[in-house]
């Protein structure tokens, strides 16, 4: 097989890899069913119902972007075959490596927007609880790892 078969192949599979690594491989099962960090965060903070309702449509249309689970497993299937592959070639890889960054950017970036939109509407109130909340989660995640800021 020549180097564009491979390629071709590969381009493809790296997209979704970046996808399903940046993702819970089950999402919907488990403790949180699915649930973003950005929503659970926001338990407690006693939304109104118009609130629920935007956050809802928020995180929607947020998924709806999300690539297909067929996308992100031909981008496994890319990585997977690179590494299996006879003979390392350093053009695919850097090819397959750029799009995971370009996917992992976008995604990253999608989630930012996400949570500015959803801080926006909330209240001052409940801005500063989620602020407070987002403090002591960091404060525990560093205890866990041993790390100070």
């Amino acid at each position: 097989m020549n180097t564009l078969k491979i390629v071709s192949k590969l381009i493809p599979a790296l997209f979704g890899a970046a996808l399903l690594l940046s993702a819970p491989a089950f999402a919907g099962h488990g403790p949180h069913d699915g649930q973003s960090p950005e929503l659970r965060m926001l338990k407690g903070l006693d939304l109104t119902d118009a609130q629920r309702e935007q956050i809802r449509t928020l995180a929607a249309a947020s998924k709806a972007d999300k690539a297909d689970l067929a996308a992100r497993q031909q981008q496994h299937d890319a990585l997977q075959a690179l590494i299996k592959a006879p003979q390392f070639d350093e053009a695919a890889a850097r090819i397959l490596l750029e799009k995971q960054q370009a996917s992992m950017l976008e995604h990253q970036l999608k989630r930012l927007k996400l949570q500015h939109q959803i801080r926006a509407v909330l209240t001052d109130e409940q801005k500063t609880k989620l602020d407070e909340r987002m403090a002591k989660m960091r404060d525990r995640m560093a205890e866990r790892t041993g790390k100070d800021d």
